[in-house]
């Protein structure tokens, strides 16, 4: 699978806005929550009906579900998305699951990402006590779309995101080859990058890497995250390219882009994608913006490859593993643990390289930043997963380093504080 997998998409993206609000994303969902305070240790199972019609372009979609417990954290996360792959045809998914005595809240909804027509028809939620064999159907709204979805039970986004809309993207309901009744559920996604008609591919490496690009002038580089890919720069992309020509690539394993399964997923032989990526365009010189292992990318090129790189930016980054909180890194450890052992037919290969990947790397001293002689700029959310003393101190051992804490922020500033953050890289790239 060619997708935009990993942690962060796992999970966080589900965590990440707090005001009602218009976002820009490559990806929306429409959910449904039911109060199951009352079925502690209840068994459940919820399935949906979905097909789409679009281009072999990488997009896709999938049923999901989240139980909040009362204290608002989460006791079970599973998104389909990341294990199936929807067809033309109408085809029934399932997510089973047992629902914590602590439960308060379940979300299920439709999950779709990128370019496409998605739909979904007849949602179902069963319950058993687990003393008997016999399914207890917990009815849903409008389940199975004949209604106007405007009448209430669906919404964009969950709960705790309070999330207005989601640009690109147009949710209604359809009459078009229904699965059942007169209508089905219908996510559109559009003009979102990352699955553009006008993308490319690029052989680097024993590889092919899916790049766009957009704009002219100076080039400016864009790398993305662990479990993201080119559509991380939504937010960016349009900003950039009126001063830049900007350069998005998905890396090895992510998006649109191939890889070997031979070869050990590291940032050494990201790096030298990337350098072979950039001899090819023939760029000799260029500007860099890291988000996350991106910016760790981008760190990596300015020491390996310094005649290459004009000045970076990096959002996000960190030099060695114990510079993500402990928090956050024991979850990504009992992440692996969990996905090793549920590793089914090698369904979550990809999951567990990308979660190697940030536990095993990179593995530098303060001291080997002291490489970097180009104008630096180093970016974290005051609430980072990142350490903000291991961001202070990146940007301290590098002789040209600036520092940049956003407040009230975590580990998305690119996109949950886009005016600021692209106002800010501007300047920096700018000022000479």
């Amino acid at each position: 699978m060619k997708k935009n997998l990993g942690f962060f998409l796992l999970l966080w993206f589900f965590l990440g806005y707090s005001q009602e609000k218009t976002i820009v994303s490559d990806w929306t969902s429409f959910t449904q929550a039911v109060n199951v305070e009352n079925k502690p240790n209840w068994n459940f199972r919820i399935t949906v009906k979905i097909r789409k019609d679009n281009e072999d372009n990488g997009s896709n979609c999938g049923l999901w579900c989240r139980i909040n417990n009362k204290d608002e954290s989460t006791s079970f996360f599973e998104n389909q998305y990341y294990g199936i792959q929807v067809t033309h045809e109408w085809k029934t998914y399932e997510i089973k699951g047992t629902i914590n005595p602590s439960a308060k809240t379940m979300n299920i909804g439709a999950f779709a990402q990128n370019n496409g027509d998605f739909y979904f028809d007849d949602f179902k939620l069963e319950v058993n006590d687990g003393n008997s064999k016999k399914w207890i159907e917990i009815p849903l709204e409008n389940s199975g779309f004949e209604k106007d979805i405007t009448s209430g039970g669906w919404f964009e986004g969950i709960h705790s995101q309070k999330i207005k809309h989601v640009k690109h993207f147009t949710i209604e309901t359809s009459d078009y080859k229904p699965f059942s009744g007169s209508k089905s559920l219908l996510i559109k996604g559009r003009g979102i990058i990352g699955t553009m008609p006008h993308g490319k591919y690029m052989d680097v490496n024993g590889i092919k890497l899916y790049y766009e690009t957009y704009g002219e002038g100076e080039p400016v580089l864009m790398l993305h995250g662990n479990g993201q890919s080119i559509s991380a720069f939504m937010n960016q992309k349009d900003t950039f390219s009126k001063k830049y020509k900007v350069i998005i690539v998905d890396c090895r394993e992510r998006g649109k882009s191939t890889y070997d399964k031979t070869k050990e997923l590291t940032f050494d032989i990201q790096t030298e994608d990337i350098k072979q990526f950039l001899e090819k365009l023939n760029i000799k010189k260029t500007k860099i913006l890291g988000w996350s292992d991106g910016g760790i990318l981008a760190l990596s090129m300015a020491m390996k490859y310094p005649e290459m790189v004009d000045k970076i930016a990096c959002s996000g980054a960190n030099i060695f593993p114990e510079g993500v909180k402990d928090h956050d890194l024991k979850s990504m450890k009992e992440m692996l643990v969990s996905l090793t052992k549920d590793n089914k037919d090698h369904k979550n290969d990809i999951f567990i390289d990308l979660l190697n990947l940030d536990l095993k790397y990179p593995q530098w001293k303060y001291e080997d930043l002291n490489k970097i002689q180009c104008p630096s700029l180093i970016i974290a959310g005051d609430n980072d997963l990142i350490k903000t003393e291991h961001t202070v101190k990146i940007a301290e051992s590098i002789p040209k380093g600036q520092l940049a804490i956003i407040p009230n922020a975590n580990h998305y500033v690119p996109e949950e504080k886009p005016e600021l953050f692209n106002e800010l890289v501007i300047d920096f790239f700018e000022n000479k």
